[in-house]
């Protein structure tokens, strides 16, 4: 029930954040909501949630549908590649595994921008996007993914003695 809850949580946050920030990006909780899953899931079941997670963003946020579905499901085939090149579990690697997921995400979203407009974006204007999404996106990574392990553990859901 608390991970239910913990996930509902995120999910109204993430939409009290992008009012809040108004024209700045707020920080990527779908994205979050994924890695916590990150080593206690096959990797392809991975794949598959976080483009059903990226679906809902679509659906809640009013996008383009598939266009934050594919960006997170790149997502998180690059964390858990960078996951597989990585043995500890401290904060840098946290940190690693958090900037290797939104590189994936937002080279698949500047390509699917780029096919979908037909026309290149302003590069500047997407680089200052990406950039400053990543930096809270990171920031609140680091502060969530802890705490949502400790919550699965506690749980005992999706051990990850069973990968």
């Amino acid at each position: 029930m608390r991970i239910a809850a913990f996930y509902l949580v995120l999910l109204a946050t993430q939409g009290l954040l992008s009012a809040a920030f108004g024209t700045l990006p707020a920080p990527d909780l779908f994205l979050i909501a994924m890695l916590t899953l990150l080593g206690r899931v096959v990797p392809w079941q991975l794949v598959l949630i976080a483009y059903g997670v990226g679906l809902l963003q679509d659906v809640i946020g009013f996008g383009v549908l598939g266009v934050h579905a594919l960006s997170l499901a790149a997502a998180a085939l690059t964390a858990t590649v960078v996951r597989m090149q990585l043995s500890g579990s401290g904060l840098l690697e946290r940190m690693v595994i958090l900037l290797g997921a939104q590189a994936g995400k937002w080279i698949v979203a500047a390509a699917l921008l780029l096919w979908l407009s037909g026309t290149p974006e302003d590069p500047a204007m997407l680089l200052a996007v990406a950039v400053t999404e990543t930096v809270l996106t990171a920031a609140l990574g680091l502060l969530i993914l802890p705490w949502a392990d400790a919550l699965l553990n506690r749980a005992k859901m999706l051990p990850k003695e069973l990968l």
